[in-house]
């Protein structure tokens, strides 16, 4: 899942504006590198939101998860020790944080697995530093009441990005292997709102869902809530790979964009901050793996370098000069390129601790195609 850039000053409704003003008041310098990111992308410079996944613990196992092949319970199946990997720490996390400063980068997604399972999350969130970077958890809900979204906006929370898959109740339950699921997101949706956190809905389009009634109206009920709606398409990778049924074709994607001129909807693909990049492989977003491992977007499952090895600078230069990554496309690499995608299957078919290591897949040297 992947939140999108918050809109131009100039676009702002008034009550985004009044959010605007407030997180200057609280956390000047915060404000002042989300309001720099425009000049930097002027200026040739990246400034990608970062997704953090400390920990793949979940109390939920999606029908689409991009993560499963990533979770324990996945590797429980084929772990042998030599292909162990050391697990990222606090100490680590604050050396990253020091790194993205440095660079400009300014917002931080903590997601996984369900962050809000873990024991350590109010510690994560003080080793990320909410005075330094725009501080958002990507979460399914289940665990997202009153207290623990008062408790969230407290430690330096700033933004919850919820999952909702399908506006018919036993529909999203079904998707979400999980009973109840529904009721509590729509909880934590007022939860959110009433103790001052900006909120996302995101959710995951499948062949055909744009042209139903079900998702017109989780549309309508976003842009009535005043919340923006994340799309992301379904992509043959994590869980999807048993479901190529999934997949969105061109039409999908058409519809969604005539909707998007309606609605408080929006993708991946979306212009935001003025400028429109196209697919965002590194220059829009980086996810940074449990084993300290930098991948272009959450479902390409090629590593662009290791932060123990690899400084985040090097690594995001790396990705630049990739021709597949670096260079303006105006498509979706891993959801609508089909040489892309079958070189990716066939490179992470079998592999049971990902991602392919930089050098593997990604590399300076090779195209991917030997």
């Amino acid at each position: 899942m992947m939140p999108v850039a918050e809109t131009p000053d100039n676009k702002l409704t008034p009550a985004e504006r009044a959010k605007r003003e407030g997180l200057r008041a609280r956390k000047p310098y915060v404000a002042a590198k989300l309001a720099a990111i425009a000049a930097m992308e002027e200026r040739g410079e990246i400034s990608p939101i970062v997704r953090l996944e400390k920990s793949y613990l979940c109390n939920f196992q999606c029908t689409h998860c991009s993560a499963e092949y990533y979770m324990d319970r996945h590797k429980k199946k084929v772990f042998k020790i030599e292909d162990a990997r050391r697990k990222i720490d606090l100490a680590d996390i604050r050396e990253f944080s020091r790194q993205a400063d440095e660079l400009g980068l300014a917002r931080f997604v903590i997601t996984g697995g369900e962050p809000l399972v873990m024991k350590d999350f109010d510690e994560v969130v003080a080793a990320i530093d909410p005075e330094k970077h725009y501080v958002i958890a990507d979460t399914n809900g289940w665990f997202l009441d009153d207290k623990r979204a008062k408790h969230l906006k407290e430690i330096g929370v700033e933004k919850v990005q919820l999952s909702l898959d399908s506006f018919i109740e036993q529909d999203h339950d079904n998707f979400r292997n999980k009973p109840g699921s529904y009721k509590r997101v729509m909880r934590a949706i007022d939860a959110s709102l009433d103790a001052g956190l900006n909120l996302l809905l995101s959710t995951v389009l499948v062949k055909g869902r744009a042209k139903t009634d079900e998702f017109l109206d989780m549309c309508k009920f976003a842009t009535e809530k005043g919340v923006g709606l994340y799309v992301s398409y379904a992509k043959p990778t994590g869980s999807c790979s048993d479901h190529p049924e999934f997949v969105i074709d061109k039409e999908d994607a058409d519809i969604l964009r005539e909707l998007e001129k309606t609605y408080n909807v929006f993708t991946h693909m979306t212009p935001t901050y003025g400028s429109y990049k196209g697919c965002i492989t590194v220059k829009g977003i980086i996810t940074v793996t449990s084993t300290f491992e930098v991948t272009p977007c959450p479902y390409i499952d090629f590593s662009l370098g290791n932060l123990r090895e690899t400084p985040l600078k090097e690594i995001l230069a790396r990705g630049m000069r990739n021709p597949w990554l670096g260079p303006y496309r105006p498509d979706c690499l891993i959801g609508e390129d089909p040489k892309f995608i079958k070189i990716h299957m066939e490179k992470t078919k079998g592999v049971t601790h990902l991602p392919v290591p930089w050098g593997q897949g990604f590399s300076d040297q090779d195209s991917l195609c030997d």
